[in-house]
């Protein structure tokens, strides 16, 4: 992947976006992916308590979370960033469950695998509200 993606320079520079995903080749594919797009990558978490943790005390941009970590599904990460106001989309291999899924209306689901492309282009759609809050979501560079 170049440096340059859909025609901008870096279209996650300066936003921090947490990756919750326990398949180790996933969830490097996932930061390299994210790093190349400009992202600084909080993660990858690979257990609910770790997801869980920087959930709750790091700077957030937004999040890349797998449904399930191990046994535990990724619900009360969801739950806790959508309280503290922080986007975030589902990449897995499985789809959420009906239940899941009530609790998460708004979150963009991709299902696995995507082109980088279309997961850069997702994530970069969780923060582009074109207006004063999405700047406020970057750390400045």
């Amino acid at each position: 992947m170049s440096n340059r993606m859909n025609g901008k320079a870096s279209p996650l520079r300066g936003f921090r976006i947490l990756v919750a995903e326990d398949e180790i080749i996933v969830a490097l594919g996932l930061e390299a992916t994210l790093r190349e797009a400009g992202a600084d990558v909080v993660g990858p978490c690979a257990t609910l308590p770790a997801a869980l943790q920087a959930a709750q005390d790091e700077k957030l941009s937004a999040a890349v979370l797998d449904v399930q970590l191990g046994r535990d599904t990724t619900e009360a990460v969801a739950l806790l960033l959508s309280s503290r106001k922080i986007p975030y989309l589902f990449y897995s291999g499985q789809q959420l469950s009906a239940e899941f899924r009530a609790r998460a209306p708004d979150a963009p689901s991709l299902i696995k695998p995507v082109a980088q492309k279309v997961l850069v282009d997702a994530v970069a759609g969780l923060l582009d509200t074109g207006d004063e809050q999405t700047a406020a979501l970057a750390d400045p560079a």
